[in-house]
């Protein structure tokens, strides 16, 4: 019996926890419009005709992704997003903003991306927004040197010596 009691204490504790973590956002009036607003994201992805609609449609469901929390999903839906319309600087200046509290989702998010199309042409301005978004989520400690490389290679890009 002394060991029940504790079981179930934590067994309660365990399942308010689960309760909150998943249904908080559902309960709150501002987690429904934004729960509302990723629907019809997504009813829109699939409406979408074009790249660009497309592209916009899985940055709106990333954007309501980040509210919500879901961070994995709104890297997910960026990287959708940036692989549909890789030269879309707004798309990247939008994910780093919204996610400008997770540092290590905009490092994730931004390498892809980067890794996935090249930074010259009309791929410049977005790799150019992509290395800032890196710059400053590695610049918060002075001396990171991925903050400097990163601020050498948009130095670079910005002066055109980097065209190939």
């Amino acid at each position: 019996m002394d060991w029940q009691i504790p079981l179930l204490v934590s067994a309660i504790a365990f399942a308010a926890f689960i309760v909150f973590k998943m249904a908080r956002p559902a309960i709150s009036p501002d987690g429904r419009e934004t729960a509302a607003a990723l629907k019809e994201a997504k009813a829109r992805i699939d409406a979408a005709k074009t790249d660009h609609d497309k592209a916009v449609a899985l940055a709106d469901a990333a954007d309501a992704c980040a509210r919500l929390g879901r961070t994995n999903g709104a890297v997910k839906f960026y990287l959708r997003a940036l692989h549909a319309d890789p030269k879309a600087k707004d798309i990247v200046e939008r994910a780093a903003t919204s996610l400008a509290k997770r540092p290590r989702a905009i490092e994730r998010l931004m390498w892809r991306h980067l890794a996935s199309a090249p930074w010259t042409g009309e791929n410049r301005e977005a790799a150019l927004a992509a290395l800032r978004a890196l710059a400053a989520a590695y610049g918060r400690r002075p001396k990171q040197p991925r903050a400097r490389a990163l601020q050498h290679a948009i130095a670079a890009l910005e002066s055109g010596a980097a065209r190939v």
